[in-house]
């Protein structure tokens, strides 16, 4: 597909900006246990990840439509480099959870930009084209970011040599994930909204009682939440099991490269079946590889799980976006999006505290068998 150029600046950015958080999240979790903390600390400070952009998200859609995406972007990508340089300098667990809730509100930002932009500007007959394309360019920041994390940090075995060097890298990625986008820094809104009396959270819960709308999100959250916690708990899994940290950087990156393969045929996928088949299917398929990490008896095996596991996962994020943009006007998508978005960060500020405690007392192993139920709720709004 020959796409235009604003679109191949988004996916340009997107690759880059992906890397950053997919160095910063399993090195927050190392940096953790370099702190001599808990299982119930790692999932603590996920939990932190996501608490500010829960509050800010659906701010976010509103602030979006008036800065504009172009900006949104410029902005939330500024502020992971500003991410970064807090992370290398967090030398105990209250900076380290202040710098990674500045890491996610950043995250966020470059997201609701992103989406909004890619929703308000692509053909509607194209949704799961552009979107796949968009979450395609995620998955190869995704899976280059472990890469490039575990290769600067280093290793002594099960634990990083530097986690420093890691954010040093985040910070340099940064900086260039700004210079394809630092030409939209005066670009007006695709769309402007008209203003309203009706708060934000009014608007998102009229958003919510569409079936369609609730489904996706919903489907959202529970994806969102699982692919969060392989990242945060598959490091602490490593070190359970003696599995070093390369290794699991390794695991994270072929998770990324799996949704990527995925990602990449879903326009052919969604050609010959419908929305909801694919995501049924592809969440079926999820679950089961969820409970299967539970047993996997080395490294091989895990990754072996895992790729499987990143492949249904990477269809189901391009398809809800496809949804939430189809079953809204131009003037509430951006609302939709951030509401989308929001769902997601709820998911990951409740599912992660909850897998934190499950680890402490039943292992981690548990916290794959959770992932796994959490995921078959996803079939019960989808019948609605």
């Amino acid at each position: 597909m020959n796409l235009p150029i604003w679109a191949r600046r988004i996916l340009v950015s997107s690759v880059a900006t992906q890397a950053v958080i997919y160095i910063i999240r399993p090195m927050i979790t190392y940096r953790t246990l370099e702190l001599d903390s808990s299982a119930f600390t790692v999932g603590l400070i996920a939990t932190v990840y996501a608490l500010l952009p829960v509050l800010m998200a659906l701010s976010f859609g509103r602030w979006v439509s008036v800065v504009g995406e172009g900006r949104f972007v410029i902005l939330g990508t500024a502020s992971l480099g500003l991410s970064a340089v807090a992370l290398i300098f967090a030398d105990s667990i209250l900076l380290l959870a202040f710098a990674a809730a500045l890491s996610g509100i950043a995250h966020l930002a470059c997201m609701v930009g992103g989406q909004t932009m890619v929703s308000l500007k692509s053909p509607s007959d194209k949704y799961d084209h552009y979107f796949g394309y968009y979450t395609f360019s995620a998955s190869l920041g995704q899976m280059i970011g472990p890469i490039i994390g575990a290769i600067a940090a280093g290793s002594t075995g099960v634990l990083p040599k530097s986690t420093s060097a890691a954010f040093v890298a985040a910070l340099v990625l940064s900086a260039l994930a700004l210079v394809p986008v630092m030409n939209w820094r005066n670009e007006k809104p695709t769309v402007t909204v008209v203003k309203s009396d009706t708060g934000a959270l009014r608007s998102a819960g009229k958003l919510l009682r569409n079936p369609r709308i609730f489904a996706a999100i919903y489907t959202s959250l529970a994806i969102s939440s699982v692919a969060d916690i392989l990242i945060v708990f598959l490091p602490l899994y490593g070190t359970e099991k003696s599995f070093s940290s390369f290794s699991i950087g390794a695991i994270i990156a072929i998770r990324a490269g799996a949704s990527m393969l995925s990602r990449l045929s879903l326009g052919k996928l969604s050609n010959r079946y419908s929305t909801a088949r694919i995501l049924v299917v592809s969440n079926s398929i999820s679950v089961f590889s969820c409970i299967a990490m539970a047993f996997a008896p080395n490294v091989i095996s895990l990754a072996i799980i895992v790729a499987i596991a990143g492949f249904a996962l990477g269809v189901g994020q391009p398809l809800t976006m496809s949804l939430v943009s189809q079953a809204t006007a131009p003037t509430d998508r951006a609302m939709a999006v951030s509401a989308r978005l929001t769902g997601n960060r709820l998911g990951q500020f409740i599912v992660p505290a909850l897998a934190g405690l499950l680890a402490a007392s039943a292992g981690v192993s548990a916290v794959f068998i959770g992932m796994a139920l959490l995921l078959a709720t996803t079939f019960i709004p989808s019948r609605g």
